[in-house]
């Protein structure tokens, strides 16, 4: 076993559902308020922002599954965002204070080209649906930024 199917298989023994991983995403991001992009079935990502902190405070002060599930159909960002947790695609954390034009810059795009994901898709294709890119120049400026984080 090579060790990318090492810790795919890891990965999936902690979270066995898509839905297990994002709960503890947004579990996560909403206690430590870490940056994050979220990306949406059908619209476009919202940017460098703050899951409610509001999710973690209700786990941590015993919420039931019905105030839960509430909070979870309406998350709110910190841009102002809200939106439900089954509208969500994926949340890619990004590092606190943004990251600098010249990390940036310096990222290897080759490094989105190569195959990656299941049945050998490419960085640059995942990144290009979940982002919604409309074109390459948005393409190259999110997998930078996917790299860079």
């Amino acid at each position: 076993m090579t060790a990318d199917e090492e810790a795919r298989r890891r990965f999936e023994e902690l979270f066995p559902t898509r839905e297990a991983h994002l709960g503890h995403q947004l579990i996560t991001l909403s206690l430590s308020g870490q940056p994050c992009d979220v990306t949406f079935y059908k619209r476009k990502p919202i940017f460098d922002v703050a899951v409610d902190p509001k999710i973690n405070i209700a786990l941590m002060y015993g919420a039931g599954a019905e105030k839960l599930a509430k909070l979870l159909s309406a998350i709110r960002f910190s841009d102002g965002t809200i939106a439900g947790w089954n509208e969500i695609w994926t949340i890619n954390p990004m590092p606190k204070g943004g990251i600098p034009q010249a990390e940036l810059d310096a990222v290897d795009l080759s490094e989105g080209d190569a195959p990656s994901g299941p049945g050998g898709v490419t960085l640059r294709k995942m990144i290009s649906d979940t982002y919604h890119c409309a074109s390459r120049e948005e393409e190259d400026r999110y997998l930078r930024r996917f790299i860079a984080s």
